[in-house]
């Protein structure tokens, strides 16, 4: 008798598993994969204001384009990011002057991903796809 109201109280939890799952979006939309991300803007003169625009994931356990957002920031800035594996991590900056911008992306704050520096006063862009 114990193990046959053990069995039906496994069924139900499995059960609830795959609807709560399947309301979620499946399966596949669940992946646990993902990259912790180090965005960094730094420029010349150092003490300035720019706006920044970067990409970052809501949620690392579900597969879903990361969202983009833009702030105006002082610099050196600084901004830790999670981004799911298979998607492009990006940052961005414009100046408001002439002041020459720098951008990198690092995967666990040590290893580079991408850097670049712009020209005086124009817009600096760094992009990397996570791997999957």
């Amino acid at each position: 008798m114990k193990t046959l109201i053990v069995l039906a109280v496994l069924a139900v939890i499995g059960g609830g598993t795959v609807f709560l799952v399947n309301q979620k979006g499946g399966w596949s939309t669940l992946t646990g994969k993902a990259w912790a991300i180090t965005y960094e803007v730094k420029a010349q003169p150092a003490d300035t204001a720019v706006d920044v625009t970067y990409a970052e994931n809501a949620d690392r356990y579900r597969k879903e384009t990361p969202k983009t957002f833009t702030t105006s920031k002082p610099l050196p800035w600084q901004y830790e990011a999670v981004i799911n594996a298979g998607e492009k991590a990006q940052v961005s900056a414009t100046p408001k002057g002439d002041q020459v911008l720098t951008c990198r992306i690092l995967l666990d704050g040590i290893k580079e991903l991408a850097t670049a520096t712009a020209k005086p006063g124009q817009k600096v862009t760094c992009e990397a796809v996570t791997a999957g």
